[in-house]
């Protein structure tokens, strides 16, 4: 069976010939760029400099050699242009923190402080939007997280207006790419879009994350309109968007808005339903109505209490299902929402196993984790999150050499 068939039976909720296996295939479980050059180095396959896609979370590229090493059966269409608006093209070689030469798109250009280090994106009006430490690994947003003295509210159309559709360049790259992988590869492929944010760690609407979070309880009905201002445009980026790709890709991320913490979800669940619910199901019933494809929504932490909202709202797959997290219980989790939604995710541990386990320790994670979540299908293997750079490249492999052993069906 080839990953294409074997990725379709999965998301279907049907058993393939074994569990497929993702590592490196979307944005959401992908390979930091420090620890990208470190398993090259590992496995005696020269990647570097490896070209950096994405520049928020700093991913890395992942080359064909790697990929198969991997067992890998995903790959990901990813968009030109990502978090920081740059246009992924003239790569360049730049010097990161941890001093690894690395290829950024020939636009990528962050000033660096000459007394702190620090270095910092601007936007085009010279604000800026992201920083880096002298030896950070990644570019976080740049904004104040404190209550505000005074919340000002922008209005839902002009948050409509401001923001991003996909550019003609943009859709013509994208559609060539996916017919290629499509015609002369057996990958599933995964579409990256991620326009559905309904919500965010930095500035949303205009507003930080607490002045967000006090104004879905004191003024819910203007949050309401922020979300569906930012449904309605992701609509119309899908429109085009499904036009150029919607017949060659099996999955797309629609959202990667994080609803969870360590301990529990950061919205209320009553609150959810009422204000998230409508502008979720509004996206996904157009992916539904005009594709194939099943949609991806990524959310770390505790989201137990938000899963049936999700399903109500038609998201098809759960990803990266941090069963570290409070109430997220692998066993517990398919058991109770299996019939209705794909996981993908949760096989190797960042916060603890995958980071300090033995290797051992590592395959007998994910033979746990098969055990609980690939029986009757609905299992995509992945790490939780992306691969964070620290962990050893040891580890990576025994993960995808246990998700092959372990994964063939009929699951023992």
């Amino acid at each position: 069976m080839i990953s294409r068939e074997r990725v379709r039976k999965a998301i279907n909720r049907t058993e393939p010939d074994r569990v497929p296996i993702d590592i490196g295939g979307t944005k959401v479980t992908g390979i930091h760029m420090d620890e990208y050059i470190g398993l090259g180095e590992y496995l005696g396959v020269d990647v570097a400099p490896p070209k950096v896609y994405e520049q928020f979370v700093m991913l890395a590229r992942i080359d064909e050699l790697i990929r198969q090493r991997l067992h890998a059966d995903v790959i990901e269409i990813e968009n030109p242009i990502e978090t920081w608006g740059f246009l992924n093209s003239g790569w360049k070689t730049w010097e990161n923190g941890k001093g690894n030469n690395v290829l950024v798109p020939a636009v990528f250009d962050p000033e660096r402080d000459g007394k702190t280090g620090y270095y910092y994106i601007k936007d085009k009006n010279g604000k800026i939007i992201a920083s880096m430490p002298p030896d950070g690994l990644y570019f976080e947003r740049y904004c104040n997280t404190q209550i505000s003295d005074e919340i000002i509210k922008m209005d839902p159309d002009e948050w409509e207006k401001s923001l991003s559709v996909y550019g003609d360049g943009e859709l013509t790259q994208m559609e060539k790419t996916a017919k290629y992988y499509y015609e002369y590869t057996d990958y599933s492929l995964h579409g990256g879009f991620a326009k559905g944010k309904m919500g965010s760690s930095g500035l949303y609407a205009g507003l930080n994350v607490s002045d967000w979070m006090i104004t879905l309880i004191l003024d819910p009905d203007y949050a309401f309109a922020i979300l569906n201002a930012s449904a309605r445009n992701a609509v119309r980026n899908l429109e085009v968007y499904l036009q150029a790709v919607g017949k060659y890709i099996d999955t797309i991320l629609v959202c990667g808005t994080d609803f969870g913490s360590q301990r529990c979800e950061l919205i209320n669940p009553d609150l959810f339903k009422r204000l998230y619910v409508p502008n979720i199901k509004l996206m996904n019933d157009y992916v539904h109505s005009h594709s194939n494809a099943k949609t991806m929504f990524h959310s770390c932490g505790s989201v137990r209490n938000l899963i049936q909202h999700f399903i109500d709202g038609g998201v098809d797959i759960l990803n990266p299902v941090q069963v570290e997290a409070e109430g997220m219980d692998p066993i517990e989790l398919k058991n109770k929402y299996g019939n209705d939604m794909v996981f993908w995710g949760g096989a190797a541990d960042p916060q603890s196993t995958f980071l300090t386990g033995t290797t051992e320790q590592v395959r007998e994670q994910v033979k746990d984790r098969l055990r609980a979540f690939a029986p009757n299908g609905g299992y995509v293997c992945a790490s939780v999150h992306n691969i964070q750079y620290g962990i050893p490249p040891a580890n990576i492999i025994a993960m995808a050499d246990a998700a092959l052993e372990f994964g063939q069906y009929p699951i023992a």
